[in-house]
């Protein structure tokens, strides 16, 4: 989502209060060591938490309450409010009414927080109206209260946990995002204030500071299932699958039976690369929930990630029934029908409908443009340039992105902007595709002397790979250095592959100065590999501009059966079609 100007303010003060819970644990290490401190300073528990001295605390609801047990519940850890717990522990007739609304406050924030963790101490129906409370009902109904008065700690954050349900308005993520950011101001060594700004951070999509704030808590508690499962989610979310796929393993020998692990390790085994494993605990979870929606359509994702459409295609007929709407549902489909069906028509189809319910959605983009660049054809009215320039503008280094765009530019043959694309790509890429793709925009630009300039420094350091020698020829071939490029396939031609000498072979017929000689390469080409469509396309071409169309309708055939999805190329069929009616 775009920062708005709340998320950037409130973006800079997490930012700087990061430094304060990292210098409120390297301070905590070093008094470690000293057994008693002065009513006057700061004292630290083992799990984290902080007390603050009664001298410093202002007169609160809970002013009559110890400041350590408060500080516990601040604090919120598991660990933290069982203490707090064990300290107000009385008989019930002795408890005074703002003992009851914390210990009520303290098992909410067990219950919310840390659902694994068991509340060990009672609870009370019959306290009076109060802020604390209040916020976290009103919280409980998807609402965050206002009228607590932000007059300490816990009736500043307890709002927030509002966060923990499901969607949320942009005005009610505002509102918490500030109060997060009030709320570590006054105690930003609160477990439960960072833990809760990594769900704040996760909700705005801001991965790396989610971590900042999920990594905190789990080094205080890493034996809490919350914080591990938060942690290892997160890491996976950032692209580091081995750190998360480690901590989950661990729990899953804690916790061989836990459905919550189960899940997260299918995604993190998944995202690491380890289908196979990935696809043994996506079985073991529809065992426990066999009409578990989101697992149906997980498994199905993995049965196509090994080429299994046929029992994928049964496992998105079983969701379709149920949801047919569904982002990662249509895209799925849609790959189906265009890599195994390959039905373009459908599955340009299935992502235009798909677009229409999440036009901005990258990875839908992405899958429009690959098929308008496989097409050259539009999909929702844009081409793969366009698909793309859209992914460009919120993703400037979107590197697939810009692979897409220089496609459609080349087959729109919009060369200026393709050099501008292709540019950005050669210079952060050293792939061999790539160079290529900048060789022929550089000529088709008048660029041709920079072609050979990188093709050549290519060829240099990779002399024996393929797309690189053949980049250079063209290089050789668009700055008119005919002799040179010639005596360079002659010299490769005897000891080349198959493919390689047809493509060695197409390459010298374009040099050749008499339409025998070009033919007889082109052929020579066929002989070496009969599916070169460039070959193909060329006699195509040859035969065309001699009006012999019937058999220039004989190569063209063949170029379209190589490149069905090719609608230009299909086009020209038609046309000719037409012509020789």
């Amino acid at each position: 989502m775009e920062l708005s100007c709340w998320y950037r303010k409130t973006l800079l003060l997490f930012s700087l209060l990061l430094i304060v819970p990292q210098s409120g644990f390297a301070a905590r290490q070093k008094n470690s060591s000293s057994d008693t401190q002065t009513s006057a300073s700061v004292s630290a528990a083992a799990d984290g938490s902080v007390r603050l001295p009664s001298s410093k605390r202002r007169r609160t609801y809970f002013y009559r309450i110890d400041s350590a047990v408060l500080s516990d519940v601040e604090n919120g850890s598991p660990a933290s409010l069982q203490r707090a717990a064990a300290a107000l522990r009385k008989s019930e007739s002795e408890y005074e009414e703002a003992e009851k609304v914390l210990l009520n406050v303290a098992a909410e924030i067990m219950r919310r927080l840390w659902p694994s963790e068991r509340v060990s101490w009672d609870v009370f129906t019959d306290t009076e109206d109060n802020p604390y409370t209040g916020a976290l009902n009103s919280a409980a109904n998807g609402i965050f209260d206002t009228s607590t008065g932000n007059s300490d700690f816990l009736s500043t954050i307890l709002p927030c946990f509002v966060i923990l349900g499901g969607n949320m308005s942009e005005s009610d993520l505002s509102l918490c995002g500030q109060a997060l950011s009030a709320a570590m101001q006054i105690n930003p060594s609160s477990v439960m204030g960072s833990y809760i700004s990594g769900l704040f951070f996760m909700k705005t999509g801001d991965y790396r500071q989610a971590e900042t704030f999920f990594e905190q808590v789990y080094r205080i508690m890493p034996e809490t299932l919350e914080s591990s499962l938060s942690y290892a989610e997160i890491l996976r979310l950032n692209g580091k699958h081995s750190q998360s796929v480690r901590i989950l393993d661990e729990l899953y020998a804690a916790n061989s039976g836990n459905l919550m692990v189960l899940r997260q390790l299918s995604y993190s085994t998944f995202a690491a690369g380890n289908i196979q494993l990935a696809e043994e605990y996506v079985a073991r979870v529809l065992q426990q929930t066999p009409n578990d929606l989101e697992f149906v359509l997980f498994r199905a994702r993995i049965l196509i990630e090994k080429n299994d459409y046929i029992h994928a295609v049964s496992l998105l007929d079983m969701y379709s029934r149920q949801n047919s709407t569904s982002l990662e549902y249509l895209i799925l489909r849609a790959q189906v029908q265009l890599d195994w069906s390959k039905n373009t028509q459908a599955a340009t189809e299935t992502v235009e409908k798909a677009l229409q319910l999440y036009p901005d959605n990258h990875e839908l983009l992405m899958f429009a443009a690959r098929i308008s660049s496989q097409t050259d054809a539009p999909v929702a009215g844009k081409y793969a340039d366009e698909l793309a320039g859209m992914v460009l503008q919120s993703d400037p280094d979107n590197s697939d992105a810009k692979l897409y765009a220089l496609d459609g530019l080349i087959k729109r043959e919009n060369w200026q902007e393709a050099y501008r694309i292709s540019s950005s790509l050669i210079a952060s890429s050293d792939s061999p595709e790539i160079l290529m793709r900048h060789v022929n925009v550089c000529i088709k630009s008048g660029r041709a002397s920079e072609a050979l300039s990188v093709a050549a420094e290519a060829y240099r350091n990779s002399p024996s790979d393929e797309t690189v020698i053949l980049a250079y020829i063209n290089a050789l071939s668009g700055n008119g250095r005919r002799d040179d490029a010639l005596s360079l396939i002659d010299s490769l031609v005897p000891s080349a592959s198959s493919r390689m000498k047809s493509s060695l072979y197409y390459l010298r017929s374009g040099l050749q100065r008499t339409e025998e000689k070009q033919l007889a390469d082109l052929r020579s080409s066929l002989i070496a590999n009969p599916r070169n469509s460039d070959s193909l396309f060329s006699l195509y071409q040859i035969y065309f501009d001699k009006k012999d169309y019937r058999k220039a309708q004989y190569y063209l055939r063949q170029v379209v059966a190589i490149n069905p999805n090719d609608s230009s190329v299909k086009q020209l069929n038609e046309n000719l079609t037409k012509l020789i009616q």
